[in-house]
């Protein structure tokens, strides 16, 4: 049987893939855009909304992850208490 391909292998030919893809994806748009000059624009609105999600998902998760971290730290704390009895 042949040996599997190791993490680092597999990661750069999916990059590979995925660049060619885009290659191959902003190829076909340009010959589109050059017939239908308005697909541009519908271009430039689908990726500013998908940067503005981006931003969005940055900027909350990172805000979220770090809130959570936090009291995830200060729980431990608080269980530690002395009972008064």
């Amino acid at each position: 049987m042949a040996e599997r391909p190791s993490d680092d292998q597999r990661n750069s030919a999916t990059f590979g893939a995925l660049a060619m893809l885009l290659l191959v994806s902003a190829g076909l748009l340009g010959l589109v855009a050059i017939v239908l000059p308005q697909v541009l624009w519908l271009v430039v609105i689908a990726i500013c909304l998908g940067l503005s999600v981006v931003l969005h998902y940055f900027v909350w998760g990172r805000w979220l992850s770090a809130k959570l971290h936090a009291e995830d730290e200060q729980q431990p704390a608080q269980d530690e208490k002395p009972n008064r009895e």
